[in-house]
């Protein structure tokens, strides 16, 4: 890119010799006032400062562009990164050139023109050819050169750059060159430019030729003019030809690209010839024949998509409505292993919590039912959210009474979390009862805990009308806890020996004594817990 002004620089020169040359070679009589000495030197003087015009101008309007280019060298190329003033001006440079070099040689023409008028009274049609006509053939040699040569640079060196990822269509400060254009400024300069040198040389020698001293002199200029003109006139209407046959198929193929850019996939184009624009047209049916299978395809996938994401969305109800009746250690259980869960009876060490309300056949006497209902969920409810951070899982109910089974971590772990739960039930209980006075007799929770093992899993029932599964803990424990419950009065908490053991010596025991339970032979010792131990709840406040 940065040749450009010197080859800018040279091509002018080399139209400025071009022009010397002609000068030379069309014989035009000799004219004092316009060929003395210090006239041609100031002549050439004139021309050669003109010619530095062009120069500077494309110095100056590829400065920007050779200052980003430099200052990326080295570095990896992210052509988006290229500010966009820079690339408008470098697609447009090719087109500005040409156009600036081509105004400073018509100024030079109408230079020559306006000294015509003072140097010549009479002057011929010739003589205006030669002086006039010239520089501007010359011009247009010059522009178009310059035009195929900076784009040329342009196109290899500069534009994969700074053009990538830059608007092209519909961009109104892109000067856009069609393939059309670019035959004709191709016609000119190999047919109608040279031609046109040809027939004006020849007119110029037939303007100062004595037809009557040399007839077949004549006759030769005028064969010269109508070779160099029919052949400007047929090269044109060919270059027409090939510029439909070319610009009219690219231009239908650009369309139908906008329709496939815009979402129409069933755009096609024609293939009317067995070239590169045959080929081209090819592809793109078959890229647009793919593309609309590839869309069908994947709308096919996008109504099955939505119809999974209707199904998973029911189920994700299901889930939610199953999640209020499936224990939390099921539901675990499940989502680990979907297919096989291992829900089969195991024989684990846990701690049972029963609990029930003191007095409900009393209280369901002394409110409505439904009342009673929403009393009993309202109670039940706050319970949830400390039943679950010590790790409880609700396993069942029945009425006024809750079983809630304890199994994470070490023995000592899961007992003490039971007892540290009961407690908080208990004061939630009390604070509910502070918060509704009068609206309902004070409501007592006596909770039974009871720690061992027992057997853990599911149980199937299965017969004619379908079968149904349960998820529980059975055994000795499980009735232990149950007792000790219904031995609680006013709110008591009573443990097992094994509870009252391994939570010993974080929480303030009391003794009961041996206690005669249902269906338990033996006398059970049972002790009541008042709450945590100083050091214990400081410890646990830190945590």
């Amino acid at each position: 890119m940065a040749w450009i002004p010197f080859l800018v620089l040279l091509l002018n020169l080399g139209g400025l010799g071009l022009q010397q040359v002609y000068s030379m070679l069309n014989l035009r009589p000799y004219l004092p006032l316009y060929d003395s000495a210090q006239t041609q030197h100031m002549r050439e003087t004139t021309r050669v400062l003109l010619m530095l015009i062009p120069v500077v101008f494309s110095a100056a309007y590829l400065w920007p562009v050779l200052a980003w280019l430099r200052s990326i060298q080295g570095d990896p190329v992210d052509a988006r990164t290229a500010p966009s003033r820079v690339a408008e001006r470098c697609a447009n440079t090719p087109l500005m050139l040409a156009m600036a070099t081509l105004l400073i040689w018509i100024f030079f023409s109408l230079a020559v023109l306006f000294r015509m008028q003072m140097v010549f009274t009479e002057s011929t049609l010739g003589a205006w050819i030669h002086f006039f006509v010239r520089p501007l053939l010359a011009g247009l040699i010059v522009a178009t050169a310059i035009f195929f040569t900076t784009e040329h640079i342009c196109r290899t060196h500069a534009w994969p750059i700074l053009l990538e990822g830059m608007p092209i269509e519909g961009n109104p400060r892109l000067w856009k060159i069609r393939v059309g254009h670019r035959l004709f400024l191709l016609w000119m300069a190999v047919s109608f430019l040279p031609l046109g040198a040809v027939a004006m040389t020849a007119f110029i020698r037939l303007d100062i030729a004595d037809p009557a001293s040399n007839p077949q002199h004549r006759m030769v200029m005028v064969v010269i003019i109508f070779i160099g003109a029919s052949a400007a006139l047929g090269g044109a209407w060919l270059a027409w030809l090939v510029s439909r046959a070319m610009s009219r198929p690219l231009r239908d193929l650009e369309g139908a690209m906008g329709r496939l850019r815009g979402g129409d996939f069933t755009v096609r184009e024609r293939t009317a010839s067995t070239d590169e624009i045959g080929a081209l047209a090819e592809g793109f049916n078959l890229m647009a024949g793919r593309l609309a299978e590839s869309y069908r395809a994947l709308e096919a996938r996008n109504r099955e998509l939505a119809g999974a994401l209707e199904r998973v969305a029911f189920l994700e109800s299901v889930k939610r409505g199953l999640d209020r009746f499936v224990p939390d250690t099921v539901r675990r259980l499940i989502e680990e292993d979907p297919d096989s869960p291992s829900l089969s009876k195991t024989l684990r060490d846990v701690t049972v919590l029963f609990l029930d309300i003191e007095g409900y056949t009393r209280l369901s006497e002394q409110l409505p039912r439904e009342e009673l209902s929403r009393l009993v969920e309202r109670y039940f409810s706050l319970y949830l959210a400390d039943i679950r951070r010590e790790g409880g899982d609700i396993n069942e109910t029945a009425g006024d009474g809750l079983m809630i089974l304890f199994q994470e971590g070490a023995p000592e772990a899961h007992a003490a979390a039971a007892v540290r739960a009961a407690l908080a039930v208990r004061s939630m209980t009390e604070a509910a009862n502070g918060e509704a006075p009068g609206r309902h007799p004070p409501i007592a929770v006596n909770m039974g805990v009871a720690s061992g093992e027992c057997h853990v899993g599911s149980t199937r029932l299965q017969g004619l009308a379908g079968e149904r599964w349960t998820f529980t803990a059975t055994g000795p424990v499980t009735n232990l806890a149950a007792r000790l419950r219904d031995q609680a009065r006013r709110g008591q908490i009573v443990l097992s020996p094994e509870t009252a053991r391994r939570t010993g010596g974080r929480f303030r025991l009391r003794s009961l004594g041996p206690l005669a339970l249902k269906n338990i032979a033996a006398p059970v010792e049972a002790w009541e817990t008042e709450g945590e131990l100083a050091s214990t709840a400081a410890r646990s406040g830190e945590a």
